[in-house]
């Protein structure tokens, strides 16, 4: 039987580690975007309702109650963008203290392998 390179082992233990290492960094980040709650799905339902109910009184007893229907749908459609934006940048944020914090870890372990490697030439 044929004796393999420590050379090419060591190689191949590095790819599977960086392999694992990716999929478990990709698994991280697509569970921040998520799935909405069924808060998120019951205040979207609501806010939809509100809104096509608003629009259709304006459409049909517009001489009853003037343009208040349509003014109170365009600040229910301004608040809906406004909570949005609020929640992507709350995603932002914890996006980028996850990457500082997988970044500080991957500085960490390539010191240490460094440190290793002279040790090891030592």
């Amino acid at each position: 039987m044929e004796k393999i390179p420590n050379e090419y082992l060591e190689q191949a233990e590095h790819e599977v580690e960086q392999d694992l290492h990716d999929e478990k960094l990709r698994k991280m980040l697509g569970s921040l975007g998520g799935k909405p709650t069924k808060k998120d799905k019951f205040f979207n339902i609501i806010f939809l309702i509100l809104v096509i109910c608003l629009f259709a009184v304006e459409l049909f007893w517009r001489k009853l109650v003037g343009t208040v229907a349509l003014d109170f749908a365009i600040l229910l459609i301004s608040l809906k963008l406004i909570y949005l934006m609020h929640s992507q940048a709350r995603v932002n944020h914890y996006q980028f203290w996850i990457l500082t914090a997988i970044e500080m870890k991957t500085t960490m372990i390539l010191e240490q392998m460094q440190k290793m490697s002279m040790e090891k030439e030592k």
